[in-house]
């Protein structure tokens, strides 16, 4: 009979480090594909004890950071402040 050089414990923890390693490389690329660009499209609930200016001002606030990755930034932040001022009008 011949010995196996590793012990069927050795080979069962090199298994579980293996499928440990892959576990992680699927979870991360399924995060970059998936999740990621999920997050990038939320937004705060509203408030439903706002008042309207305050709702307004929400708005506009959450508005602002989305313009940065705009290529036309100048169109971007006017129609924010367009639809700042529309809200704000109706209040």
């Amino acid at each position: 009979m011949s010995e196996s050089s590793h012990s069927s414990l050795a080979r069962f923890v090199l298994f579980m480090v293996c499928l440990s390693v892959a576990g992680t490389g699927i979870a991360g690329v399924h995060y970059y594909a998936i999740d990621l660009p999920q997050q990038k499209n939320l937004q705060a609930p509203a408030n439903g004890l706002m008042t309207c200016s305050a709702s307004c001002d929400a708005q506009y606030y959450a508005c602002i950071p989305s313009c940065k990755g705009s290529s036309n930034m100048a169109s971007c932040r006017s129609r924010c402040e367009s639809d700042y001022s529309t809200c704000k009008a109706s209040c």
